[in-house]
């Protein structure tokens, strides 16, 4: 075997592992799973080793998908293996996916830190906190989409609760009666509706939830993050 070949016991586990899933469950493993399996704690440590097996041309990788891993013929041959029932299970799991999109999920709508959604926050966050739609459930412009957790009732009347994930487009404008995530100052990141109150010289981030009442906030201390595309309930 030549030294490029030579594998420590992690990645040659992460190899078998991979092959194994995909024989038995039709489908890659993601990132969690592998850590889970190998007991590693660290998703940075799983994909630092995945990134080792690309580079020695065993695996290849697609990032825009939690599952995006391939055996290539070089690893088939390294473990002994043959590549057919497993390549047509992957074929099979990619013709799937194929439609779907990837939404990484960045955080909880709660007081606190603003969360940070910048350029750099789309290529750093934790590919495996993400969640895939199928495109159909999606506007035509998918660019800087990303999601929430909602934690509170206050927007109960527009059937979004504890518990739910949100998907947002990131825009810093909103028109009235748009669900928007705002950073508002003093309060933190919270899910409204939003309005401008323009006589008042205020922003009103309405609640729908007929207990709880608006935010009243100087336009100044609102900074819009994105505007409400899509609801994924998780009531069972």
């Amino acid at each position: 075997m030549s030294d490029e070949l030579k594998l420590s016991t992690r990645q040659e586990g992460m190899l078998h592992y991979i092959y194994d899933s995909i024989e038995d469950e039709s489908r890659p493993p993601t990132i969690r799973e592998i850590g889970g399996a190998l007991k590693i704690s660290s998703t940075s440590v799983v994909n630092y080793n995945l990134n080792r097996l690309k580079d020695k041309g065993l695996l290849e990788r697609d990032r825009t998908v939690s599952r995006g891993l391939r055996l290539t013929d070089l690893a088939y041959e390294f473990l002994g293996r043959a590549a057919a029932t497993s390549d047509k299970a992957t074929s099979a799991f990619a013709a799937q996916i194929q439609n779907l999109v990837r939404v990484p999920i960045l955080g909880n709508i709660v007081a606190g830190e603003p969360i940070d959604i910048t350029n750099d926050t789309f290529s750093t966050y934790d590919e495996d906190d993400t969640v895939e739609l199928s495109s159909s459930m999606l506007p035509s412009r998918r660019d800087k989409l990303f999601a929430l957790r909602v934690d509170g009732y206050s927007m109960i009347d527009d059937m979004i609760t504890d518990g739910d994930i949100v998907i947002l487009q990131q825009q810093e404008i909103a028109q009235d009666g748009d669900i928007i995530a705002a950073w508002v100052e003093g309060e933190g990141t919270t899910l409204k509706r939003f309005y401008s109150e323009r006589e008042l010289g205020v922003i009103r981030l309405q609640p729908r939830n007929p207990s709880m009442e608006p935010i009243l906030v100087d336009p100044e201390d609102v900074k819009i993050q994105g505007k409400l595309v899509l609801t994924i309930s998780q009531a069972s």
